[in-house]
């Protein structure tokens, strides 16, 4: 066995799939000290609150596939948003909106989150965009924050669902890409959930059994540089952000679950979306009394008495 290792053919398997990360690429974890990300989750429901997306985090597949980076992922307790509209995402722009306009605090986020750190945001809703001909599980912004999870990651594989569809989403965040760092291979979290083997169950997942969901060293690098991934449990650790342009991101060229960010030719400036009320804001003004209301009432009747018996009858 050990000649077969340097066997031209061996080799040039092996040159073929390091892309894949199918023969050496395997991150063997951080050697460095554990660092921390904090995840807020937000239900999405109707504007009453009754009917909300259903809350599919799958907290110990996703602590379980970052621990081989060293980042302990923590989930903070859910906020919920009552806004009908938001329970199906038509489009990017309403996920733009979601994750960037307004202020601290705004659709449910997390005050300590900014767009490039604090914890990171990540939406449950019913449907994400249901007309472009294909199931979107997930969506993330690439190294900024932002996630959308559609609760039909519940019903995946007969109702297993689909365990590392959070994880991979929150690498997004964390910088990593379908084909970079060394991305592509099908047991690799990052590529393409259409190419990518899925967990059935824990046991799955790297170190154990099948060895699924594996992040290679260079992954492992690039998410734990990230500005969501703080020194400090606390959420309010490491909170500065770093500067990036505040534009909106084209629409052109966005991968069914990772959106990067590339400048547009016509900039649209976040401060200028129209946003439309998720419920009656404006404080309620007391009605303004008509001057001189009451008397302006008896003269009009007295005057209109008159005018009636003034009137000839017809016969």
């Amino acid at each position: 066995m050990a000649n077969a290792l340097f066997k031209p053919q061996f080799l040039l398997v092996c040159g073929l799939s390091a892309a894949l990360v199918s023969c050496s690429g395997e991150g063997q974890g951080s050697s460095g000290p554990t660092r921390f990300v904090s995840i807020q989750p937000i239900q999405v429901c109707d504007d009453l609150g009754m009917f909300c997306a259903d809350l599919a985090t799958f907290e110990a597949a996703t602590r379980k596939i970052w621990a081989q980076a060293n980042l302990d992922v923590s989930f903070l307790a859910p906020n919920r948003l009552n806004a009908s509209r938001f329970l199906t995402i038509d489009n990017q722009d309403e996920f733009a909106e979601l994750s960037f306009a307004g202020g601290a605090g705004a659709f449910g986020r997390n005050p300590l989150s900014t767009r490039t750190s604090g914890p990171i945001s990540m939406w449950f809703v019913e449907s994400i965009f249901p007309y472009e001909g294909f199931d979107t599980l997930g969506l993330g912004w690439i190294d900024q924050n932002g996630v959308l999870i559609d609760d039909d990651i519940l019903t995946f594989n007969n109702g297993v669902g689909r365990l590392d569809t959070v994880a991979h989403e929150i690498g997004h965040n964390l910088g990593l890409t379908h084909e970079g760092f060394g991305a592509g291979g099908a047991n690799n979290l990052m590529t393409d959930g259409g190419f990518r083997n899925s967990p059935s169950t824990l046991d799955d997942i790297t170190p154990d059994g099948a060895r699924l969901d594996q992040l290679t060293n260079r992954q492992i690098d690039e998410a734990r540089s990230s500005g969501f991934a703080r020194t400090s449990p606390s959420p309010a650790a490491d909170s500065t952000p770093r500067e990036l342009p505040t534009t909106l991101p084209p629409l052109a060229e966005a991968t069914p679950d990772a959106l990067p960010w590339v400048a547009p030719p016509k900039v649209t400036p976040v401060t200028d979306l129209a946003l439309l009320p998720e419920a009656a804001f404006v404080a309620a003004q007391a009605p303004q009394p008509i001057p001189n209301g009451p008397a302006m009432t008896l003269l009009t009747a007295g005057l209109l008495a008159g005018y009636l018996r003034w009137q000839p009858r017809r016969r």
